[in-house]
């Protein structure tokens, strides 16, 4: 017998609870967070979604987006996830989201070890873990075999007729256009849920006290805004109003922030450094991208921000970028050399090779839009 399961977010915004169990909805799938510990990476609806599905008596579990690359990170982010859904007992698991596609670069065997580190991590304190992947990742780059002796249960992603998965899943995500009352800000994935949870709590977690359900975080500092920020959701996180944030920060219109921006929070203490100064990493990032758009060195980036090993930076972290030490660069255009442009910006050709060391270079090549420091 299947039963109706909805998984939400921040995106499906307010959520009316008591509207959306009596749409004959059987139980729902809450995003906790994303990453690693940090307080912008709580969901933001999380804990109205928490408190609104038990309030109602609506069977939940949790899923927790990863940004993980390496099986050592996603335990990182499953004690995050225990740190966020502390003290709640949930009928359905507590899934791992992997999804990204620099993960898929790394491969299978080592997609499959965060995945199962993460799952192990939340199955040793008491939850039931459980997989969210799709078609394409089942297939090309997680080993499914490991998967299923170890016991986990596959929630499977394809949004189609039917789900062309041969092998074993518990829960099927078959669109994400759903309409379901008591949810108006946008649609909603449906699931199809093929195995018997129950209405009672399957797990017995150490007692543990709940992070405050609605307390605001206290105001201090700065924050950098994220994909889907409002200012007015700002605002109600850190438990001050759109028109203070909006007169300290000098916004005019406050429906216009960006991705990457940093609001003062109060009017004491001294901003960090500001745009261009500054660079918030996005998924897919690297060190040595960061650097080569800057016109920089990975080394000094990890120098300057106090980075130990270049190769681990996160989604959501702002890097202090200073430019170099002369101010000259030079783009590189279509059809350039090293030689070339040694030629022409230090007019003499053969320092291309003092050109290649002064920008961290380990061979000639170049690509156009790349920016060279000077020497």
């Amino acid at each position: 017998m299947e039963k109706l399961v909805i998984d939400v977010s921040e995106h499906q915004g307010n959520i009316d609870w008591a509207k959306v169990k009596n749409a004959q909805v059987a139980g729902a799938m809450v995003r906790c967070g994303y990453g690693v510990k940090s307080p912008s990476q709580v969901d933001r609806q999380f804990y109205h979604n928490l408190s609104g599905c038990q309030a109602v008596g609506m069977p939940y579990g949790f899923y927790h987006y990863s940004y993980a690359m390496s099986a050592a990170e996603a335990e990182q982010e499953a004690e995050f996830c225990l740190e966020i859904i502390a003290g709640s007992s949930p009928q359905y698991p507590v899934a791992f989201d992997m999804e990204e596609s620099g993960q898929a670069a790394l491969g299978r065997q080592v997609c499959t070890d965060m995945a199962l580190a993460f799952c192990r991590k939340i199955r040793a304190a008491g939850y039931r873990p459980m997989l969210y992947t799709n078609l394409n990742w089942a297939t090309n780059y997680i080993d499914m075999g490991r998967i299923d002796a170890d016991g986990i249960d596959v929630w499977m992603a394809q949004y189609n007729t039917r789900c062309d998965y041969t092998g074993k899943y518990v829960m099927w995500q078959y669109t994400s256009n759903g309409i379901v009352d008591g949810i108006t800000a946008n649609t909603v994935d449906l699931n199809r849920c093929y195995k018997d949870y129950g209405g009672n709590t399957l797990y017995a977690p150490a007692p543990q006290p709940a992070p405050p359900q609605s307390a605001p975080q206290p105001v201090h500092g700065t924050y950098t805004v994220m994909a889907g920020d409002t200012l007015s959701g700002i605002a109600e996180k850190f438990g001050t109003t759109y028109q203070a944030l909006a007169e300290l920060n000098g916004i005019d219109d406050p429906n216009v922030i960006h991705v990457g921006q940093i609001i003062r929070l109060t009017d004491s203490g001294e901003l960090p450094l500001q745009s261009g100064d500054t660079y918030t990493v996005q998924a897919g990032d690297t060190l040595s991208g960061i650097a080569e758009k800057f016109g920089t060195t990975y080394q000094a980036l990890a120098e300057l921000n106090g980075i130990a090993d270049p190769d681990t930076i996160h989604p959501g972290q702002v890097l202090a970028v200073v430019p170099n030490d002369t101010g000259d660069t030079y783009t590189v255009q279509a059809g350039d050399t090293l030689w070339d442009i040694a030629q022409a910006q230090l007019g003499d050709g053969a320092r291309y090779e003092e050109l290649k060391a002064y920008n961290g270079l380990t061979d000639d090549t170049i690509v156009p839009g790349q920016v060279l420091r000077l020497p």
